[in-house]
């Protein structure tokens, strides 16, 4: 259960509790702002640092003092209990102790565990701020992939549209015995498949929009609509660092800096374990009263476990062990950072070429041939089965492009959140 006396679970609370957008087109920059107040993994990692700061809180704190009443040589025969002061519950002749006992940690145990948890604490931030790394990437590539279903949803609408135009243009003709009944029936049957993938292009558009929403943290029924198009958020690129800077750039990285404190979290247990082989001393305090004909005295003394059987030797090697396999992690991390950079940059280059070269080219070609060739079909020039090409070709083309701008988009998205930066969401005018 979140606690609402710790300002940063309730700082979780409060956003997960913020009213949902109204209905309306939403901008690639007012879904990263979504994302930032609803997305399910960030809260959740918001709340695991305010588990994290109660356990530090926990840590620093001194074991409690244990206080202790006893009352003994209680008659239970025929013997009286009363003396010479009374009958009285204190003039009886119990005999009555008060105790105190306070266990004293040493050996530097409770600096050991505070390091331990401030550690914890430092990785629950550093969590934190690779959650808020890699969501904005996140929401960068989900809001792509809704632009291209949606585009590619009304690029196969239009084209059934066009078919069916076209299926009525070949019953025409084939009255006027320009074409056969079998063209006819060809010109129906390929309008019929266009129709059956308009509807399932809706259908993806559709999906693509639920995803979205996951990523954001919002309900299922919001029927999320998109302001910005595909150009809007390929069409200004945010200067990317150069290569020379990538070391800095993978020891600040957040995950990194997990893992950094993850070993320094180990050695800390470690140096728990080690310290445990120290026995703690307890101290003892008592006062003690038997009237009449004994005197009230005080008592002192301490206790402590001998550490005859047990030096915590399994305790010991069990951290070395964690310290060993937290250094392997560390290194591998830091191998995973550079890995990520270099492949970044790697998929940002290739998105520029695949999405200058499909835009730029394959793309009026293609639709420059459909509409001859659709010109030519018109007129009897041209086949049915050279039109159903060149349609298809378009629409191929027409998706490609649109693929390589939403990956365009999400290679860019990923290089930053590589480098550890936040990609521009402002949209482009």
């Amino acid at each position: 259960m979140i606690s609402t006396r710790n300002p940063a679970c309730l700082a979780v609370l409060l956003l997960a509790a913020l009213p949902v957008r109204g209905a309306g087109p939403v901008t690639l920059a007012e879904a990263q702002r979504l994302a930032a107040e609803r997305n399910p993994d960030l809260l959740a990692a918001r709340a695991d640092l305010a588990a994290a700061d109660a356990q530090r809180v926990s840590a620093a704190q001194l074991p409690n003092p244990t206080l202790s009443f006893s009352t003994a040589k209680i008659p239970t025969g025929g013997s009286p209990a009363s003396t010479d002061l009374g009958n009285g519950f204190f003039d009886r002749s119990y005999d009555t102790i008060v105790a105190l006992n306070q266990l004293v940690e040493i050996g530097g145990k409770r600096g050991a565990r505070k390091r331990s948890a401030a550690e914890g604490y430092a990785a629950a931030v550093a969590h934190v701020l690779d959650v808020e790394r890699i969501v904005p990437a996140a929401v960068v590539r989900a809001y792509a992939a809704a632009l291209v279903a949606r585009s590619g949803a009304v690029l196969a609408r239009e084209s059934s549209d066009s078919f069916r135009r076209t299926a009525s243009l070949a019953a025409a003709r084939e009255e006027a015995g320009q074409i056969s009944r079998i063209d006819r029936l060809q010109v129906e049957i390929a309008a019929g498949r266009f129709e059956a993938e308009a509807v399932q292009a809706q259908a993806g558009a559709a999906a693509s929009i639920l995803a979205l929403e996951a990523v954001l943290g919002l309900p299922a029924d919001t029927s999320l609509a998109l302001a910005d198009a595909l150009e809007g958020i390929t069409g200004a690129a945010e200067p990317i660092p150069s290569p020379a800077g990538d070391d800095a750039a993978v020891a600040a990285r957040p995950d990194v800096r997990i893992l950094e404190s993850a070993l320094r979290r180990a050695e800390a247990e470690r140096d728990l374990a080690k310290a445990g082989r120290v026995p703690d001393p307890t101290f003892l305090a008592q006062y003690e009263r038997e009237p009449p004909d004994k005197s009230n005295t005080v008592g002192l003394g301490f206790a402590f476990p001998l550490p005859v059987f047990s030096r915590n030797r399994a305790g010991v090697l069990a951290a070395e062990a964690a310290i060993a396999s937290a250094r392997r992690d560390l290194d591998r991390g830091r191998f995973r950072a550079r890995s990520d950079l270099v492949l970044a940059r790697a998929a940002l280059a290739s998105a520029e070429i695949r999405e200058r070269r499909l835009a730029g080219d394959v793309l009026p070609k293609a639709e420059a041939v459909r509409e001859t060739v659709s010109f030519a079909w018109e007129r009897g020039a041209a086949s049915l089965l050279e039109l159903l090409e060149a349609s298809r070709s378009a629409n191929d083309a027409r998706l490609a492009a649109l693929s390589a701008r939403a990956d365009l988009a999400s290679a860019r998205a990923d290089l930053m959140a590589a480098l550890g930066l936040a990609p521009r969401t402002e949209r482009t005018p």
